[in-house]
């Protein structure tokens, strides 16, 4: 054999080495990118279906759907737990066939198993809480405007007013709005020498819910079988949950 024959092998050798690698590196990433796509779908599908269910105390215009979203959202948070142990056995039979071949590819259907019951129960009973004491906040930082004018109002007219609408234009120049989307309005009651200012929000399927109320002498009420009285940590304001 002449030295330009094996020069030629060595080549051809060479080059088949250099494609059998470089198609070994593009499988490689078509793998970690499918992989990388998968885990994304999960973690989007599970974000939003979380922000699905607290949507009713997010900032935004009152909307009636988001109450039924977050009812919907316990109910199937709760019969979801059931779904939880097929899905980790699921898991547990895909991880198994992952340990004996690393090229694998794991089926999201699982994953989607095990942790959509989990978010939804979570999210729903938990995180809600959260959400809730921060939409309460909120709403009652968008009163002190309104506050201001009743105040006002009686300083000038000598009494309170019977409704929110006698205080436009003259001394404010529109009612707020909560601007929750589960808090359809604040509510005001002319107690005479005296008033109230609440709104309410979703806690329980819309059969309990959480009733806040600013009273400026602070003769606050609960009303219903719970009579407990929270802080809300704002002057005058307090909350009671109905049932």
């Amino acid at each position: 054999m002449q030295l330009r024959d094996v020069v030629v092998i060595c080549s051809v050798c060479f080059n088949y080495s250099s494609v059998s690698n470089a198609n070994i590196h593009v499988h490689s990433l078509n793998f970690r990118t499918m992989m990388t796509k998968n885990w994304m779908k999960v973690i989007l599908i599970n974000l939003a279906v979380g922000l699905m269910v607290i949507s009713p105390f997010l900032p935004g215009p009152s909307n009636n759907l988001v109450n039924l979203l977050y009812n919907s959202g316990q109910i199937s948070g709760l019969f979801g737990l059931i779904f939880i142990p097929i899905g980790l056995i699921w898991m547990i039979r895909i991880l198994r066939k992952k340990r004996n071949d690393v090229k694998y590819q794991v089926d999201t259907r699982a994953i989607i198993l095990l942790t959509l019951p989990l978010t939804l129960f979570v999210t729903a009973f938990y995180v809600s809480g959260l959400a809730r004491n921060f939409s309460r906040d909120f709403a009652i930082n968008r009163t002190e405007d309104l506050i201001q004018s009743i105040e006002k109002f009686k300083e000038k007219r000598g009494k309170y007013p019977n409704s929110l609408t006698e205080l436009t234009p003259d001394f404010i120049s529109a009612i707020p709005s909560p601007f929750i989307m589960g808090i359809k309005d604040y509510y005001y009651t002319n107690l005479g020498d005296n008033y109230n200012i609440s709104f309410q929000q979703n806690v329980i399927l819309s059969f309990n819910f959480e009733v806040v109320t600013f009273d400026p002498r602070d003769n606050h009420n609960a009303h219903g079988d719970l009579k407990d009285l929270y802080d809300t940590g704002k002057r005058h304001w307090k909350y009671y949950v109905y049932d």
